[in-house]
């Protein structure tokens, strides 16, 4: 890191400092994630202050990362949050085999909703084919999840 000639002290980091692929390369899943989100109330107090990211980033900006989308925000946002859901609980050692557990959803009866192995693999593929077709399509032709699947016990 470069120092600071007048202290010797390492310089503070600014967004001047920091290369726009590092800031994106160290960006969490969860927080592309929740950039696709609808946005909602941010702060306290005085401070607090009402966001529109479907104004503000998807339809400015975000809806061109996703060409095959069909253009909702929510649709894309739902997958992502589903992929997320089976990406923290694989990345946390987490058991898969009754499913994926979908935070703050429920079924009628008030159970927590989960998502099938076979159902989360599909919505991984679907966000890949919001992105791009022919890497979706090369995915699914290679992927061994279907494969592995069948020959749970």
């Amino acid at each position: 890191m470069p120092t600071d000639p007048r202290t010797g002290k390492p310089e503070a980091k600014t967004l001047r400092t920091v290369p726009a692929g590092k800031l994106v390369a160290e960006s969490t899943f969860g927080c592309w994630v929740n950039l696709l989100d609808k946005g909602g109330t941010r702060g306290d107090g005085p401070y607090r202050q009402n966001v529109d990211y479907d104004s503000t980033l998807w339809r400015k900006a975000l809806h061109k990362a996703f060409p095959n989308s069909g253009g909702k925000r929510t649709t894309v946002f739902t997958t992502a949050s589903h992929v997320r859901s089976l990406r923290n609980r694989a990345a946390h050692h987490e058991p898969l085999i009754s499913g994926v557990p979908l935070p703050g959803q429920t079924d009628r009866r008030g159970h927590g909703r989960r998502l099938t192995l076979p159902a989360a693999h599909a919505e991984v593929l679907r966000l890949v084919e919001y992105i791009d077709k022919d890497v979706a399509a090369w995915l699914g032709q290679n992927s061994r999840v279907p494969q592995l699947l069948s020959t749970r016990p």
